[in-house]
């Protein structure tokens, strides 16, 4: 209960356009892992390629791709988003930006094991740096 009271002096004390930005965070991670649970990988896959599909022409500045980045990463503490939502999430919100790619690799050493993680340009915004033993299965650029 303790940590619920931190993290909400946290967020008392944040700005406007931060605590903004976390809510809407927050409710693009729920949907997602709602969308996870709900539906087969399939069905996900197609309505995710949906809101994905628009016209890639931004180029989204580092500073902005930052400030997505630690909204996730803070969000995801709270509600135990792994990799994947994570992933997802940010892709959904530099959606228009040409260079993003969004790829999800297995691996089998003694169990299967999966990530995902978003790159621009070749440099990994969110999913820590996988190892070379994952082979990309999807990505989605």
């Amino acid at each position: 209960m303790k940590n619920w009271w931190k993290r909400l002096r946290e967020f008392s004390n944040l700005t406007l356009t931060d605590k903004l930005l976390l809510i809407h965070t927050a409710m693009v991670l729920t949907l997602v892992r709602l969308g996870l649970k709900l539906l087969s990988f399939q069905q996900f896959r197609t309505l995710y390629g949906k809101l994905l599909t628009v016209n890639k022409s931004a180029n989204t500045s580092d500073t902005l791709i930052s400030r997505r980045v630690w909204a996730i990463q803070k969000i995801s503490t709270p509600l135990a988003a792994v990799c994947l939502p994570q992933a997802l999430a940010l892709a959904y919100f530099l959606r228009k930006d040409k260079g993003i790619e969004l790829i999800v690799g297995v691996q089998k050493k003694h169990t299967f094991e999966a990530h995902a993680w978003v790159e621009k340009s070749g440099r990994i915004l969110i999913g820590e740096s996988p190892d070379n033993s994952f082979k990309p299965l999807w990505v989605w650029q």
